[in-house]
């Protein structure tokens, strides 16, 4: 059907309704740096079912959109999901070591700002390194948002990474594969 006049005349003259399409929405998604002494952070999991591989990485950049640091890890557990929830967990504890008490994660999980809210939800096999996780975000200044997927392609360019690996990789500087990303 091409919604055209002609079209719609002649469904009325048989009497079938119809409804109009409504018009896709446009949303501009962008990326957008913390405020002066925050460091944000994006995380992200990825799971492969043909594999059965998961992985999460994320990255921290500050108020000027500089890049601070970059991780990524494999994981045994074959959920999207709980890669999601890890990836938060790592971030967490690697800002704590570092001492960045002023946090913003961003994520493009739903899923995972639910369970900041409701901590009784997380999968059972995370709930302790949930509940750590949630202590030391208890004694941080913290904000959390939803980001869409298109606004996370560096955390999920880090998590498509995780998925290569065998272990957990910090890097200082931002690896080569998403150099392009960070700008």
């Amino acid at each position: 059907m091409f919604n055209s006049l002609e079209e719609l005349r002649v469904l009325k003259n048989y009497n079938i309704s119809c409804r109009a399409r409504r018009a896709p929405r446009i949303i501009e998604v962008n990326w957008h740096p913390p405020i002066l002494g925050w460091v944000k952070n994006n995380t992200d999991g990825a799971w492969q079912r043909a594999s059965g591989r998961a992985g999460y990485g994320g990255i921290f950049r500050d108020f000027c959109g500089s890049f601070l640091g970059a991780f990524a890890s494999n994981l045994d557990i074959p959920s999207s999901v709980e890669a999601e929830v890890m990836a938060v967990i790592q971030a967490i504890e690697l800002a704590w070591v570092r001492e960045w008490k002023h946090i913003w994660l961003e994520v493009d999980s739903t899923l995972v700002l639910h369970y900041l809210r409701d901590p009784h939800l997380v999968p059972w096999r995370l709930r302790v390194a949930w509940s750590n996780c949630l202590h030391h975000i208890s004694h941080m200044h913290f904000r959390s948002s939803h980001i869409f997927r298109e606004g996370n392609q560096v955390a999920d360019a880090l998590a498509n990474i995780g998925l290569t690996l065998t272990g957990m990789s910090w890097w200082d500087d931002p690896p080569p594969s998403i150099v392009d990303h960070c700008r």
